[in-house]
């Protein structure tokens, strides 16, 4: 028998409704009309949102596509940056944080890597756990970079030794010779004083 409502089905089927709502939007994403967009709405120094594909993108991350939130994020990262200064009236860092939280949050390693990457803007200060939390996540499937990220805050002192127990413990299982982990998992076993108190 077919769940009366969607809601009636979570207990039924638990994971299997999310990850077919999220397939969904992912092919509700895909049909956006996307290609070559990011350039022409730059130019005009417009929200995104305010265009056709730019409304279904959004209709598309808000229903759970990863794809949408980081197309998102990336044009916001990328109006941050353009000289049209129509953005300089947009909170543009605000709204491309936003979107990468959202893949993030919905397991995207990428994802994972900008929100703490963009968070992460003082290099004598310590790592705030909640960057931190980002970086390990993103490092644990697989992003190099999160990982070179975790090692070089180690060696400055911007995260104390106790902080990376259970990382170091995955490292240690995880990391195969010669790989960017096993080359974290040296720097992360070294003696570092903290230089930031």
């Amino acid at each position: 028998m077919a769940c009366a409502a969607l809601a009636s089905c979570t207990s039924q089927h638990g994971d299997d409704l999310a990850a077919g709502r999220t397939a969904q939007a992912e092919r509700a994403f895909a049909v956006c009309s996307t290609a070559g967009l990011s350039e022409t709405v730059l130019a005009q120094g417009r929200p995104v949102e305010d265009t056709p594909a730019g409304a279904c993108a959004v209709k598309a991350a808000d229903a759970g596509s990863v794809q949408a939130a980081l197309f998102l994020g990336d044009f916001y990262r990328a109006a941050s940056t353009h000289p049209n200064r129509a953005w300089d009236r947009i909170d543009t860092f605000g709204r491309e944080t936003h979107w990468y939280r959202e893949a993030a949050k919905r397991g995207s390693a990428r994802g994972q890597f900008l929100v703490a990457s963009e968070g992460d803007r003082h290099p004598y200060m310590p790592l705030h756990d909640n960057l931190l939390d980002w970086y390990i996540q993103s490092a644990r499937q697989g992003n190099d970079q999160a990982a070179l990220a975790i090692a070089r805050a180690y060696k400055l002192g911007r995260i104390q030794p106790a902080e990376l127990h259970d990382f170091r413990a995955w490292l240690a299982r995880n990391a195969r010779p010669g790989t960017v982990r096993a080359n974290v998992a040296a720097v992360l076993e070294e003696d570092h004083a903290p230089i930031i108190n």
